[in-house]
């Protein structure tokens, strides 16, 4: 099942992070797809706004940020871009992570493709000028 939506200001991505809260009762893993800069920090962000976390960042550097929601505990935040192998990615713990049921969202996962669940939310982000469209896929 996909929904889609045409976002063109920071505004209109309230809209689908909600979508995305209201699946996190029977989801656990969201998979972040889209080209540098085109926006899924800033979606996971506009996420975990909705989930009263404090304040979130960019993981590129340190792989993973850890989150601490006052609704739902904690968030895992993974860009994978920097990784070199799934080797480095099994020594930051994240495969722990996957497995603790928390939300985890996750950026450049095809570089730990063989570490994912078979059960995810896919969330692809596509810039076509001023126009974000961004699928959810369950």
């Amino acid at each position: 099942m996909d929904f889609k939506y045409e976002i063109s200001t920071l505004e209109e991505l309230l809209i689908p992070a909600k979508k995305i809260k209201s699946l996190l009762n029977k989801h656990s893993i969201f998979i972040l797809e889209g080209e540098m800069g085109v926006g899924k920090t800033t979606f996971v962000g506009v996420v975990c706004n909705l989930l009263k976390v404090s304040s979130t960042s960019s993981p590129t550097y340190s792989i993973v940020n850890n989150y601490l929601s006052p609704l739902i505990g904690e968030i895992y935040h993974f860009d994978c871009y920097r990784l070199k192998d799934e080797n480095e990615a099994l020594e930051s713990g994240l495969e722990e992570m996957i497995d603790s049921g928390s939300p985890c969202f996750i950026e450049w996962a095809n570089k730990i493709q063989n570490l994912l669940p078979n059960k995810f939310v896919r969330i692809k982000i596509e810039q076509h000028n001023n126009i974000r469209n961004l699928i959810i896929s369950i």
